[in-house]
């Protein structure tokens, strides 16, 4: 038994002097890989685990430096609630994706439809696809194997385009975002303002304030850099049909 434990130890040190890596710069690196994955401050996370947290000043930890790279890289995937129920799936800058719910007065006086079987039909929740390509906004109908130029005003899921040149931290502290008393922080970029919110550690707001235009992101439910290609897609085989300039 004695031998297994040594033929062990010598074969571990063998890989270890090998690789050229000692285990602590080895558990240092993997810590670096972790901590790249997690958006969040990942040593302020296993610190209130640990119950290890000590006060910080303002600006002392960035719990959104893990978003601002990734809006910086300009590959991401974000999914949020409306408040009207429409559901936003929106993938690097420039290309969003919704499912929009009617509103309760749309359905006021529609009469139920019913199937053979005598069981109401769910109304079919229509699929935004649209994509902001070269300044141009699409609307992508698979059906159709069409992509129509529109007018983004007359969309929910529309794109809308995130500025982070010169993006710099200029405040940091606690104020109330839906009901919470959250922890913000305040960039400035070339174009306007990013605001991030965070309930404890987890990121439940964005507010942008950007080329005149105020945009509130509430109900977050996803954010990472994990995008789905066919969010991006531009298919070659549609054909583009132009309507509106």
């Amino acid at each position: 038994m004695a031998k297994r434990i040594l033929a062990a130890l010598l074969c571990a040190a063998m890989l270890i002097s090998f690789s050229g890596c000692s285990p602590a710069e080895k558990i240092s690196g993997w810590l670096e890989d972790a901590s790249a994955l997690i958006p969040n401050d990942i040593e302020l996370i296993i610190a209130q685990i640990t119950g290890m947290e000590t006060e910080t000043e303002d600006h002392e930890i960035f719990f959104s430096e893990g978003y601002v790279n990734m809006l910086k890289n300009g590959t991401f995937y974000m999914s949020y609630v409306l408040s009207d129920g429409t559901e936003v799936m929106y993938g690097t800058n420039g290309v969003r994706t919704g499912t929009s719910y009617p509103e309760p007065a749309e359905l006021e006086g529609v009469e139920p439809q019913y199937d053979e079987n005598g069981n109401e039909i769910e109304p079919e929740i229509p699929h935004e696809h649209i994509v902001l390509y070269e300044g141009v906004y699409y609307y992508i109908d698979d059906d159709q194997a069409k992509m129509f130029t529109v007018n983004p005003e007359n969309y929910k899921a529309v794109p809308f385009e995130i500025s982070v040149d010169n993006i710099k931290l200029v405040a940091a502290g606690n104020e109330s975002f839906g009901n919470k008393n959250c922890r913000f922080e305040r960039y400035t970029t070339n174009e306007g303002d990013i605001t991030f919110y965070f309930d404890n550690t987890v990121l439940c707001g964005i507010k942008i304030s950007q080329n005149g235009t105020n945009i509130t992101i509430e109900n977050i439910t996803a954010f990472n850099k994990y995008l789905n290609p066919s969010l991006v897609a531009m298919p070659d085989s549609y054909t583009i049909v132009q309507y509106w300039p």
